[in-house]
């Protein structure tokens, strides 16, 4: 489907939280050149398009609840015909008014100051991902914190960053850690691994943020991903794109041996 919302700015960024919120997804800021969100599969571009498999539930879900009304609607499959409505139906005054009547409707309201909007494309080429903040509880928001804390030097060099901010709003938690041009499958293990830092957080009863030096860095952070998930063969690109940066060897702690210790060890 293709929906029109044509909407830029604070706005757009408002419509991506909505369907985050609906989708029960997070929310992944692709940065320039295209300045799109992608969120459970769908599509947002700069211009408020929403592209995806088709969802009318979801723009219905979008206009009813978050009052985000498209300009155009573009299904894969056409919808069915929507049933007729009798003519002689009785509709109560307080519904045909959308059940929103003040009691002081005869007055003018004064208009609502709105910030000037801004445009997504002043922002820098960096790789975002959100998620709602009415999905952690305080505990695993600080646990959340503590686990990042505890693995900082590792996660900076395993995404080539020096900088990892947790960022909050009544909103949403982001995560602005990933910068440059990513592929489809960084992306996919980037998101994958903010995601699996969070469902560990929210099931943790309390978390160490004490941060333990490592001489075997591609070992110790792959002992760090197996404990997120990352096991098994699906997860091996993953794997291997999130250890890439690091130094050591993942399968020995003590570094792979030589040949002597393997002869020795065979006899």
């Amino acid at each position: 489907m293709k929906i029109n919302y044509n909407i830029t700015g604070p706005k757009r960024k408002s419509l991506v939280g909505a369907i985050s919120l609906e989708l029960n997804a997070p929310t992944i800021y692709l940065g320039a050149p295209t300045f799109a969100y992608e969120v459970g599969g769908y599509h947002i571009d700069k211009n408020g398009m929403l592209e995806g498999e088709d969802n009318p539930n979801l723009v219905a879900d979008l206009q009813g609840l978050h009052d985000f009304k498209a300009i155009t609607e573009e299904y894969d499959t056409p919808l069915p015909e929507p049933e007729p409505v009798p003519e002689d139906i009785q509709i109560p005054y307080e519904a045909a008014l959308g059940g929103r009547v003040s009691p002081c409707h005869d007055y003018e309201e004064p208009p609502v100051y709105v910030e000037p909007e801004q445009s997504d494309e002043v922002e820098t080429n960096r790789l975002t991902i959100d998620l709602p903040r009415s999905s952690f509880t305080d505990m695993a928001l600080e646990n959340l914190k503590r686990l990042v804390e505890s693995k900082a030097s590792l996660i900076k060099k395993a995404l080539a960053t020096d900088c990892i901010p947790i960022m909050t709003t009544e909103e949403s938690i982001s995560f602005p850690w990933f910068q440059g041009e990513l592929t489809s499958d960084e992306v996919k293990a980037y998101t994958h691994f903010v995601t699996a830092l969070c469902e560990t957080a929210k099931t943790q009863q309390r978390v160490n943020a004490t941060e333990k030096q490592v001489e075997n860095e591609k070992y110790a952070f792959r002992c760090f991903l197996i404990r997120l998930g990352f096991v098994g063969f699906e997860y091996k690109a993953e794997r291997k794109i999130l250890l890439k940066n690091l130094t050591g060897n993942s399968a020995f702690k003590n570094g792979a041996p030589s040949k002597a210790e393997e002869v020795m060890a065979d006899e």
